[in-house]
C-alpha cells in the first residue's frame, strides 16, 4: 500500500512540474516572438532601410527599383515635413486658446501649479522626442 501512495505522488509531481516547464518554454517563445514583432523603427532611416529590405524580399525589386523608391520615400518625407511645418502655426494656435481657456477657469493659486504641471510635460515631451530622433 505505501508503494502506490508514493507511485501516485511521484506522478502527481512529474505531471505539474512538467507543466510548470511547459508554460515556462510557451511564455519565453511568446516574448520572444512579440519583441521581435513588436520592434517599431526609431528613427525614419531605420524605417527607409527596413522598408526596403522588405520590398525587395517581399516584393523582389532590383537595385534600380530600389533607388527609386528609396528617392519616392525622400520625396514623401520632405511633403509631410513641409505640411507639417505649414499647419505648425495653426496648431500652435489652437494649442495656446487650449492653454488660455484652461488658465481662465483656474484660480491664481491652481494657474501657477498647472503651468508647473504643463512645463513639465513639455520638458518630458521634449526629452522623449530627442530619445526617438537622434
Amino acid at each position: 500500500m505505501p508503494r502506490t501512495r508514493l507511485s501516485a505522488a511521484l506522478y502527481l509531481f512529474l505531471v505539474f512540474a512538467s507543466g510548470i516547464i511547459v508554460g515556462i518554454a510557451a511564455h519565453r517563445l511568446y516574448v520572444t516572438t512579440t519583441a521581435s514583432a513588436d520592434a517599431t523603427p526609431k528613427s525614419m532611416s531605420e524605417f527607409k532601410v527596413r522598408y526596403l529590405a522588405e520590398m525587395q524580399k517581399r516584393v523582389g525589386i532590383n537595385e534600380q527599383q530600389k533607388q527609386e523608391v528609396s528617392r519616392i520615400l525622400d520625396d514623401t518625407k520632405r511633403k509631410f515635413d513641409e505640411l507639417n511645418a505649414s499647419q505648425k502655426p495653426l496648431k500652435d494656435k489652437i494649442h495656446q486658446d487650449h492653454l488660455d481657456e484652461i488658465r481662465a477657469l483656474l484660480t491664481d493659486q491652481q494657474r501657477v501649479a498647472f503651468d508647473k504641471w504643463h512645463n513639465e510635460r513639455m520638458q518630458a515631451a521634449a526629452g522623449a522626442a530627442k530619445k526617438t530622433n537622434p
